[in-house]
């Protein structure tokens, strides 16, 4: 392999980032927290004079990771004028729908794409692993990862590679060019010890004075994010508060992405290499702390009118800076005649299909927020334009690229390059590439137990663990990291949505049940099994285990509702009466559950077991459906006082419901 000294490159990178500032005003709306003379954020001033890559030979391939993005979201914005960069190249490339796979997971998925081989293959399944010799949880590591990825073999293959911030990449890995892991995030990992985190080694200095003073966010930077006091975001960052607090998450999804930004923007320009790879957390990160509260507002009761009008503006704000920093790399893709190629790895639900029910932070349902469809597009040199989208698998990301370095691609990868998108692009020949390739990587200093807890809280306020996931595991011996709990229901969930194994996704349940009899997800997803088998008796059974473990945090009326009308819509009545009557004896105080037995008992002509089922909740319910539903059981019953008072009632709660004022009318007429 191929190494070039640059042990010199930490002052240089932090002494031309320092310098630029002075030929490039910040925007207007964007101000810096470091003062007069400071450089300006790194959304807001770019190089104005850089060396450019040489021309002639092929291109070099820009390979940008956004998790998350949605079309929904980005076709709205584009509309709007917020993301003028992405309007520009998406009508100028090649843009198209990216078909994810189960399970919906940031990690799991981002390894897919970087090694374009499954997660059964690849072996990173969760977002934390074991300590083989003592059970301990720590963050996913690049460790877990059983292939090598696609800049390992172009490394070996004789390219130049830049690596920044992408999941599951710690330690940073022995490439010909610069690798940095995703341990720089200030997101997940403000804290932790940075030993490792960069190669060559020389570079931790320059990481670390980056995460100095672009990872510091403050109240002026968040202005034209939220609509509150200027005191009270400063307060909030001064708290010592961590991610569950959203101002304190908002600043760090800023600060990780000027982190990542200004790392690899100066690496690059400094470097030049042949390909470059860096990802960004945050547009997956403000969905889950801030959709709920993103126009138009969702019909959620959880949603105050305090909180929309505070957190309204963060999602479109926050994309407005993604837009520019993808405008940075469009600039660089032209002066070097570079391909852009951007994608995410799922998609996200911004519109109609928001879950409202189901909190985006929290654990047992911040993953319903993500939809398997998510977004890629490419822009540059030899792509080719078009107005329609196509589609990829995420499979075929990894193909994609090493066609566009002209490398070949491992036997065991089941994608296939998007040649569509490209003019005269060839499939890359196959060979056993993977197996002739050593994963060399720094060593990597032991965390304490202190800061893997502070790891896992994280995961905790963002909805991607639970509190019994973060508690240590039996040594799994070896030496290699072990699988958690998670890591083996992750892979169930691989075999039973993605490769339809339901014999393999029981026995990988069954082993995550053995490591952590309390874990609600295997539980569930054991309802799911029995459920597609026909055992309606034993979904059930597993169904309300589930449940009695989540209730105190998570509505069960959400999951007995809509098995309940699964159920319906299948014929079973037996099954969808059997559930929603024993989850009303489980839950006799639950409006929600009533409401849809009540319904249920109404549609199966039993119009006052309806009115029984959901009248004790008339008196204290804040909820018009309920009061709108009784009024149609007691219409049923041709009592038209109760229908006159329900209706009335319901009117006080919620004025704005012109069909129900116009049946109350009717109801009030004489015959």
């Amino acid at each position: 392999m191929r190494r070039r000294r640059i042990g010199f490159l930490p002052l240089i990178l932090v002494f031309a980032a320092c310098g630029r500032s002075e030929s490039a005003p910040p925007s207007p709306e964007k101000k810096t927290s470091a003062g007069a003379g400071a450089p300006a954020v790194v959304e807001a001033s770019d190089t104005e004079t850089r060396t450019r890559r040489a021309p002639g030979g092929r291109p070099p391939v820009f390979w940008i990771g956004l998790d998350g993005l949605d079309w929904e979201l980005l076709d709205r914005l584009a509309a709007e004028g917020r993301m003028p960069n992405w309007k520009r190249l998406t009508a100028e490339g090649w843009s198209g729908v990216l078909e994810s796979e189960y399970p919906l997971i940031s990690p799991i998925l981002w390894t897919t794409a970087a090694t374009g081989v499954p997660p059964d293959v690849h072996r990173v399944l969760d977002f934390q692993e074991t300590d083989p010799k003592t059970g301990a949880k720590n963050p996913i590591s690049g460790f877990s990862r059983a292939v090598p990825a696609v800049w390992n073999e172009a490394s070996a293959g004789g390219r130049k590679v830049g690596v920044v911030g992408w999941w599951a990449t710690h330690p940073a890995e022995e490439v010909d060019g610069f690798f940095v892991s995703d341990r720089a995030s200030p997101i997940l990992f403000s804290g932790l010890p940075l030993a490792g985190a960069a190669y060559p080694v020389s570079l931790e200095t320059a990481v670390a004075q980056v995460l100095a003073r672009d990872g510091k966010v403050s109240a002026d930077d968040l202005a034209p994010y939220l609509d509150a006091a200027s005191s009270d975001v400063a307060a909030a960052l001064g708290s010592g508060a961590g991610m569950e607090n959203r101002i304190v998450a908002l600043s760090r999804v800023v600060a990780a992405t000027r982190v990542t930004q200004r790392l690899a923007r100066d690496l690059y320009d400094r470097q030049l290499p042949d390909l470059l790879a860096v990802y960004f957390e945050g547009t997956d990160e403000v969905g889950h702390v801030f959709a709920p509260f993103t126009p138009p507002r969702p019909d959620c009761p959880a949603v105050s009118d305090e909180d929309f009008g505070k957190y309204r503006r963060v999602v479109g704000a926050y994309y407005n800076l993604v837009d520019r920093l993808l405008g940075q790399w469009m600039r660089r893709a032209e002066e070097d005649g570079a391909t852009l190629l951007v994608h995410s790895d799922h998609g996200f639900k911004w519109g109609a299909d928001r879950p409202c029910g189901l909190a985006s932070g929290n654990w047992a349902t911040a993953a319903f927020w993500h939809r398997p469809q998510g977004v890629i597009a490419a822009w540059g040199k030899g792509v080719r334009r078009s107005a329609d989208r196509g589609r990829a698998r995420i499979l075929d990301v990894a193909p994609t690229v090493l066609a566009l370095l002209g490398l070949p691609a491992d036997r065991t990868m089941p994608g296939a390059p998007v040649t569509g998108a490209f003019d005269g692009l060839a499939p890359p020949p196959r060979a056993d590439v993977y197996s002739k390739i050593a994963v060399r990587r720094l060593p990597a200093a032991s965390m304490s137990a202190s800061e893997s807890s502070e790891y896992a809280k994280k995961l905790l306020a963002l909805g991607y663990l639970s509190p019994a996931q973060a508690r240590p595991l039996a040594p799994a011996g070896g030496d290699r990291p072990g699988m958690t709990e998670g890591a083996w229901n992750n892979l169930g969930m691989y075999y039973l949505e993605t490769r339809h194994d339901p014999t393999d996704a029981r026995k990988a349940f069954e082993k995550s049940l053995a490591l952590r009899p309390d874990y609600y997800s295997p539980i569930y997803n054991l309802a799911l099994l029995s459920r597609q088998k026909g055992d309606t008796r034993a979904a059930e059974d597993w169904l309300f285990k589930a449940l009695a473990m989540t209730s105190a945090s998570s509505d069960p009326a959400v999951a007995v509702g809509g098995w309940a009308r699964d159920y319906d819509k299948a014929g079973n009545s037996a099954a969808a009466r059997s559930l929603l009557d024993r989850a009303a004896k489980t839950w006799p105080g639950n409006e929600g559950i009533a409401r849809d037995r009540a319904i249920f008992l109404y549609r199966n002509k039993d119009c006052r077991g309806a009115v029984a089922a959901l009248s004790p909740f008339e008196g204290t319910t804040t909820t018009p459906q309920t009061l709108n539903a009784l009024a149609i059981f007691e219409t049923c019953l041709a009592d038209r006082a109760a229908v006159e008072r329900l209706l009335a009632k319901s009117l006080a709660l919620n004025p704005n419901q012109p069909d129900v004022a116009r049946s109350l009318a009717r109801v009030r007429q004489k015959d």
